[in-house]
Formats: structure tokens, sequence, C-alpha cells
């Protein structure tokens, strides 16, 4: 990780919200790259990574030769991106104005400055919106237009590239998919909660509900998934509720952590892909519609109400962990394959453009 020496590698550009404490984000890098190391092995085209980042502190290490570029560093990164020889955003669902409308305007100049320049930009394992604003549609629209190759996350993402007829576009799945964990049902009642600031909204009504789960034999554990924004969440519940605390130190705790526990309540998305793919149960708050449009797959019988919860509600859902074990384990298959077709259709992609 850090600044390597020249080389001839193709430089390519990783463009996403990375380095800024979410460990889905840093998930979401880490399978794009090795995703790319195994393309480049394939197809014996070496590249050499330019990964845009915010804080290089927060960014695990990472395979493959990679420079940290920090996006507070403008002329560095027109630099790099003038160098290379196209940008992959890998992940995460860059693209929506529910954050800012500022934030949008930012992702889509830097996208479409790369297309301005003749860098070909492509999509892998990426969602799309929420959009609020008829103006951040519009401009969506025309950046998207211009991509090469849209590999998208969900149905959702998908259904909203073929209706406005943009750029070609496949059916894949989150990039985090494509990491090894080890499969998880723990025999002890471990259940991981990962909250956002939203809970404080609910906190009595949650703390309720949680007891009861407490009553009814879950060993309940706080988790701040993203390390800046979750931490005094998870610290308020956890001291309410007189439970544990983790804080992830590194990749090999975060995509171990899964295998321990019987079960996951969350706010977070990756947090769900997590437990999926180690074929625990899991439920979660419909705050985000790509929780909301992931929870279809199971019928919605895992999502959870924010707004009218209920804590009967709660410990009525969770008693079915059962029945949504099983579904679970196989959908954990199912999204897999999804992931594997979309990294064969990168490599073609890749090819085309650069073999």
């Amino acid at each position: 990780m850090g600044r390597m020496t020249p080389s001839r590698k193709i430089p390519l550009v990783l463009y996403g919200y990375y380095g800024f404490g979410n460990w889905g984000d840093e998930l979401s890098l880490l399978a794009t790259l090795r995703v790319l190391e195994d393309v480049g092995r394939e197809l014996s085209l070496p590249f050499a990574y330019r990964v845009i980042v915010g804080d290089p502190s927060l960014v695990p290490p990472l395979p493959g030769e990679v420079t940290l570029v920090e996006r507070q560093r403008p002329a560095w990164m027109l630099s790099t991106l003038l160098k290379s020889r196209g940008v992959v955003v890998g992940g995460g669902s860059l693209l929506q104005d529910a954050t800012s409308f500022r934030s949008l305007l930012y992702y889509t100049t830097f996208l479409s400055l790369a297309q301005r320049v003749g860098k070909p930009v492509v999509f892998f394992g990426c969602g799309l919106g929420p959009f609020q604003r008829k103006l951040s549609v519009k401009l969506v629209r025309k950046l998207l237009r211009r991509v090469r190759l849209f590999l998208a996350r969900d149905e959702v993402t998908l259904a909203f590239l073929e209706e406005h007829h943009l750029c070609p576009a496949s059916l894949g799945a989150d990039p985090v998919f494509l990491l090894e964990q080890e499969k998880g049902g723990a025999s002890s009642p471990r259940l991981g909660i990962f909250l956002r600031r939203e809970a404080l909204g609910r906190k009595e009504v949650l703390c309720e509900g949680l007891r009861k789960l407490q009553r009814e034999g879950w060993d309940l554990e706080f988790v701040a998934f993203h390390r800046g924004e979750d931490r005094e969440v998870a610290e308020s519940f956890a001291e309410h509720l007189h439970a544990p605390v983790y804080v992830f130190s590194g990749v090999s705790e975060v995509l171990s952590y899964f295998s321990e526990l019987s079960g996951v309540v969350s706010m977070r998305f990756h947090p769900l892909v997590l437990a999926t793919q180690s074929g625990i149960p899991w439920w979660a708050f419909d705050l985000d519609p790509k929780i909301v449009a992931f929870s279809a797959h199971w019928e919605g019988k895992n999502l959870l109400s924010l707004a009218t919860l209920d804590p009967a509600l709660l410990c009525a859902a969770l008693r079915d962990a059962a029945v949504l074990r099983e579904k679970t384990r196989v959908l954990r298959d199912m999204f897999r394959r999804r992931a594997l077709a979309a990294k064969g259709e990168l490599a073609r992609f890749l090819e085309s453009i650069l073999g």
C-alpha cells in the first residue's frame, strides 16, 4: 500500500467512497481489486491501481501495485486520471442524492471529466439512487449514456438503466459476495446489532424490544460498522443494555466475525451481505432502498419498520430464524453465481479495450 515505483503495468483508476471508515466500502474496494488481479493474471494484463481515497489511514492493506491518491488534492487526481487507461467504479451506490446533491455533483463531475478525456468508465457491482431531485436524474442519465458498461448490483438498478435506455448493462451482485468467508451458524445465540444514528430517535422502543430478546436468550453485541459515525450510537445502546461493543481493526476480523454469530440485526447494508455470505439469518430496518430491495429476495420477511416498530414484533420476527437460515443459504449461492458472472463480463470488457 502507498506509492510504488513506476512500472510497465496498465494504470487503472479505482473510484468510490473509499477511505472514510465504512467497512462496506473498504470491503467493496478490496473485492474489486482482487477481481482485477484475477482478471489481469487470466488475460496477461498486469494492472497498477490508482485508488482515489479520503483518508489513506482508513484504507486496509490492498492486493497488487497500489497508489492511494487523496481526493483533497485535485491536481494529483487530475494527473492520475490523465495517465490512466480507464476508471473502474467498484461497489457501492456512488450516484445518489440522498446524502446530498453536492455529493452527487462531485462524483458526476469527476466521471464526466474522465469521459471527456477519453477514459472508459465501467461500474462493477454498483447500485444507483435513491434520487430525490429531477435534476439528479438528468445528471445521472447524461453521464450513464456514455458509460461503457454497468454491471448492476440489484434488479432495481438494472431496471433504471433499461427504463432510461442508458449504457450496456447486466445484472451482477455486490462485489463483497466474492470475498471468502467462513460459513456461520454458531450454536451460541450471539446477535450482532449494527445501528446508525437514526436509531437514537426510537431508542426507547428499540431498547424495550432488545431487552425482550435478551430475556429470550439472545446475547446482544453492538457493532460500529462505520468507525466514525456508528461508535457513539453503539456505545449508547450497549451501555443501556449492558452489552459489549465491537469496533473492527482489520479485514480478517470483519470477515471472521459473522461466522461466530447466530443472527444479525442491521440498519446498514453490507452487514446483511456478510451475514448472507456466512449463511446466517438477518433482519434489517427499512431505512435504505437498497436494503428494501435486498430483503425482497426473502419476500420481505426479514424487513422491519423503524417508524412502526413494536417490541413484540421484533421478538416475533426473530423466532423465524430457522426458516430464514435455510432461505439465506440458497440465496448465498445465487448471489455468488451472479457476482462470478459479472466478473467474467468485466474480464471480457477489459480485454476488449486493453488487450
